[in-house]
């Protein structure tokens, strides 16, 4: 019987397959691939090197019980030299993140159970055991969680009660990309090939004060390459808001709580334009500010290049904000107002690595 794959279906399958951990799970994801390019089962099984029967159960298991169970090993490796409690024991100890290499573990494994590992053998255990090296999360530690909740209420509130005729709500916040510093990237390259970038002296700057709606994806901003962001550039950005709105009954502004909001000559305006309300998002929480993630996008859009000068840095920041809607596919996945509140853990210090 010929296999149909829907279209989220097969790119969830070439999402798996390209990032298994394991050959043979890699093989049961082409071979249904395969197949439903319509090869034969039989030359599926050649180019993998296995019988027709494994290719026939591998697409049984797949329409009987989804790409999960295919995914699922049955036999997963002998934890070799450590019984079940020392295995339970280091997965405890992996867990406080102190090892940074296999190496380390192979000196605790051989210091605490009296058992010899090799790197590469502790490797083979660990990928065994489902242990994997992961990037360490950072947070702001001196975020309050339940002020973080306190504002997505109020946040949440504001969103269901706002009259998309009357109310315009935008998330705001400076960014400050410098010539000459952010330029260093990654990217493949051939074998003992060197790529050089230049770096300034980080003397230039491009100061830029962002509006981010995210009703309607309207974005504004303020780009200043003499002057400081300060009061005077914030109430010049309110004008902007108002002349592009004029009809707006009420502007809801989600911002930090940078000094130059709080000036009296910010104070003033504000009387003088009630129809301006500042919600401050609680301190050191840059997680609930949705703009903030547009700068992340400019600078991966933007500064993936050398710019050999500060005016082409200007260019290729306005090439990506003056045309966002090149990358509406990209942002609409990205700038939705759901928001991770900070974790409720206590800061403990842990070992950053162990002598070797």
């Amino acid at each position: 019987m010929a296999l149909v794959l829907e279209a989220s279906v097969r790119t969830d399958l070439l999402a798996r397959r390209r990032y298994a951990l394991d050959k043979r799970v890699a093989f049961r994801l082409s071979a249904i691939l395969w197949v439903a390019d319509g090869r034969t089962q039989q030359e599926v099984a050649d180019l993998l090197g296995v019988t027709a029967r494994q290719v026939r159960k591998w697409l049984r298991i797949f329409r009987t019980h989804g790409p999960d169970a295919l995914c699922t090993l049955g036999f997963q490796g002998d934890p070799g030299k450590l019984r079940p409690a020392q295995v339970n024991r280091l997965k405890e100890e992996i867990a406080t993140g102190c090892f940074l290499t296999a190496q380390q573990i192979c000196d605790w494994v051989q210091e605490t159970f009296r058992v010899n590992y090799s790197a590469r053998g502790m490797r083979g255990l660990l990928h065994r055991l489902g242990v994997s090296h992961h990037k360490a999360t950072g947070f702001f530690w001196k975020a309050d969680p339940d002020k973080q909740e306190a504002f997505l209420q109020t946040h949440e509130r504001q969103k269901r009660q706002a009259d998309s005729r009357k109310t315009r709500r935008y998330f705001v916040d400076a960014c400050h990309p410098v010539w000459g510093v952010e330029l260093l990237y990654y990217c493949w390259l051939l074998v003992g090939q060197r790529f050089l970038v230049g770096v300034g002296g980080g003397r230039k700057r491009l100061n830029i004060l962002g509006a981010y709606c995210p009703d309607d994806q309207e974005y504004l901003d303020l780009r200043l390459t003499r002057d400081n962001i300060n009061s005077q550039q914030f109430v010049n950005l309110l004008r902007v808001l108002k002349e592009r709105h004029p009809e707006t009954e009420q502007f809801i502004l989600y911002l930090d709580n940078a000094r130059y909001y709080h000036t009296q000559v910010v104070k003033e305006w504000l009387a003088r334009h009630p129809e301006f309300h500042l919600e401050p998002l609680p301190a050191y929480s840059p997680n609930l500010n949705l703009i903030e993630r547009l700068w992340k996008f400019l600078r991966k859009k933007a500064f993936t290049r050398w710019h050999k000068t500060f005016e082409e840095m200007q260019q290729a920041v306005a090439a990506v904000l003056d045309h966002l809607e090149r990358y509406e596919e990209q942002l609409a996945s990205l700038m939705t107002e759901r928001f991770h509140v900070s974790p409720r853990v206590e800061v403990v210090a842990v070992g950053v690595g162990r002598a070797t």
